[in-house]
């Protein structure tokens, strides 16, 4: 069931390779930038094929031998959100990021709907039993998926202003995934493709925030003496905003 799925989210993957993003420039006087970004989601396409890869290997089970622990912490329960909380609450505190506080977590909300949008349904599609035997919902790891979604958010947020702080969530994140295979709860390809579906699930909610808060600016500025103008340019569909001053 793996391979089926594998080849989902390779085709999917062109697709998001091949992206146009458009972005909306309210103190351009002209036409709106295109902006082709195409290995936008690059990190976590690769992540997520090289689990699937893996789900059928005898190295995840040999791996597996050698990082299983002999007693069980639940540190990685609360450890996968630690990013994402850090950074609302140094934004919170005044500490610069990209966005205020409370856009910080409209878009973390965001990302956890998509999150969860993915990681459930494959877990009943893929049904990969558990290393401990304890059912089959293994592939992928939520634990690692979260954890990633929230060091990718710390890092989009501190990027430009800290980035000893926008990397230290990808340390909490790397843990966490650490973790759910030292408590036998998962493969390295449960991990891997969890850290892929996360880090993309936030690149994603990104755009779609922006997508929202570049319409709102839109509406705030266009008035009777300006008008929308579609455009087909270097096989790019673009929408053209002219305004007379």
């Amino acid at each position: 069931m793996i391979r089926p799925v594998f080849l989902f989210f390779l085709s999917f993957s062109i697709c998001c390779f091949n992206a146009n993003a458009q972005f909306y420039n309210p103190h351009h006087n002209g036409l709106v930038n295109c902006v082709k970004n195409r290995y936008y989601f690059a990190v976590p396409v690769t992540l997520f094929a090289t689990g699937a890869i893996l789900s059928n290997s005898k190295f995840k089970i040999n791996l597996q031998k050698n990082v299983v622990g002999n007693s069980n912490t639940k540190v990685d329960n609360y450890l996968q959100f630690a990013p994402a909380g850090i950074s609302i609450g140094l934004e919170t505190l005044g500490i610069k990021g990209e966005h205020k506080p409370l856009q910080t977590a409209i878009i973390f909300s965001i990302s956890n709907v998509i999150l969860n949008s993915i990681v459930h349904p494959l877990k009943k599609i893929t049904k990969v039993k558990r290393p401990d035997n304890s059912d089959f919902k293994s592939f992928p790891s939520g634990h690692t998926a979260e954890a990633f979604a929230s060091a990718e958010l710390m890092r989009m947020e501190f990027k430009d202003y800290n980035p000893w702080i926008a990397y230290a969530g990808y340390l909490m994140a790397g843990a966490t995934g650490y973790l759910r295979m030292y408590n036998n709860k998962h493969w390295i390809s449960d991990v891997l493709a969890g850290a892929g579906i996360g880090i993309g699930s936030t690149k994603l909610a990104l755009l779609v925030f922006d997508k929202i808060d570049d319409h709102r600016k839109f509406k705030k500025h266009i008035n009777g003496n300006s008008m929308i103008l579609p455009s087909y340019q270097q096989n790019q569909i673009c929408i053209n905003w002219i305004k007379r001053f």
